[in-house]
């Protein structure tokens, strides 16, 4: 199933916080999607990929949190040898960016987390 831009953009990011993403050092990618999964934006390198596995991701990461009694899993990593995938919430959905492999990732995760905070 490939991954396909959604046509509502009243949820879409504001240009100047998907480029405060894009320009964050190591990150090559990312991509949005809205609560029920839809892809809201994708840009950079791997964003049509990570679109398509963060869909099934995010309906994961409910299923195993509800089967646990726990809230929605709110945040992610997922670590191989090229890229380094983290997911994060967004206003009712999620973001999910690729890092590459030399990105120092807790100082990449504030900085998101700044940039998202900033721009809901």
């Amino acid at each position: 199933m490939n991954a396909t831009i959604a046509t509502n953009t009243s949820l879409l990011m504001e240009t100047e916080a998907a480029n405060r993403i894009l320009n964050t050092p190591g990150v090559v990618g990312f991509v949005q999607l809205s609560e029920t999964g839809e892809v809201l934006e994708q840009q950079g390198q791997e964003a049509e990929a990570l679109a398509n596995v963060l869909m099934y991701f995010q309906q994961m990461a409910s299923l195993i949190g509800t089967s646990f009694g726990l809230e929605d899993f709110s945040e992610a990593q997922i670590q191989g040898n090229s890229f380094t995938v983290l997911t994060l919430p967004y206003q009712s959905g999620a973001v999910g960016v690729v890092l590459n492999s030399r990105t120092r990732l807790s100082e990449t995760v504030k900085l998101l987390r700044k940039t998202l905070s900033s721009s809901n």
